[in-house]
């Protein structure tokens, strides 16, 4: 009787024992399952990824640039980086020389200092025969009386910029500048195909010698 209850005792020990060994092991493996999983947890903020792609002797962002008419120096230099962005997505063939271009809107604005490039964006002078849209006047003159015309108002400077180069490469006025141009002509040379964008009998010389005396030698294009 005494040895069948020490059998039963020893077994009910042993069972004991394994019931403790078999917790120990799955609770090891759920903790090293639990610290595994927690190593991969997918965090709800968002990933900081910064992909930069910067190729050489390239000046244009993603973004358009602001064209800045503190002064002199910042409206050319903000002015050349708007035209570097529009032209990073423009074929080469359809680029304006950027001194023809810039001398054309410091003539036009006083070098950004003017009302239509301050309050209108309008680098270029460009005009609008559209009543309907937005437009501004000399200061002089009736603002609130259309006249079959106005300075064209642009949301942004860069966007007078693009809408230059759209009429130059567009617009049957300027096809003898676009055939010059597809004949790698010098700029002077581009620049007297000018005849029908002013009014203004000196104009064409007058752009001459902004690029000649102000640009050329002055400033990195």
């Amino acid at each position: 009787m005494l040895a069948s209850q020490i059998y039963e005792f020893r077994n009910a020990i042993m069972k004991a024992i394994n019931l403790f060994c078999n917790a120990a092991i799955i609770l090891g493996v759920y903790l090293l399952v639990f610290s595994e999983v927690k190593q991969v947890e997918v965090s709800n903020e968002p990933l900081d990824i910064t992909i930069q792609v910067q190729p050489q002797n390239v000046s244009y962002s993603l973004y358009e640039p602001k064209i800045d008419t503190t002064n002199k120096d910042t409206f050319v230099v903000t002015l050349n980086q708007c035209v570097d962005y529009i032209y990073s997505d423009l074929p080469q063939s359809q680029h304006i020389p950027k001194q023809m271009l810039i001398a054309q809107a410091a003539l036009e604005t006083g070098w950004g200092s003017s009302r239509f490039a301050n309050e209108g964006n309008n680098l270029f002078g460009i005009r609008t025969f559209d009543k309907d849209s937005e437009w501004l006047l000399p200061i002089t003159w009736d603002q609130n009386k259309w006249i079959g015309w106005g300075v064209k108002v642009y949301e942004s400077k860069c966007d007078s910029v693009k809408d230059y180069v759209r009429i130059l490469n567009t617009v049957f006025a300027y096809e003898k500048f676009r055939e010059l141009r597809d004949q790698n002509a010098d700029v002077y040379t581009l620049v007297d195909t000018l005849d029908k964008y002013a009014t203004k009998p000196t104009y064409r010389e007058l752009v001459k010698k902004v690029i000649k005396y102000n640009i050329e030698g002055v400033y990195e294009l």
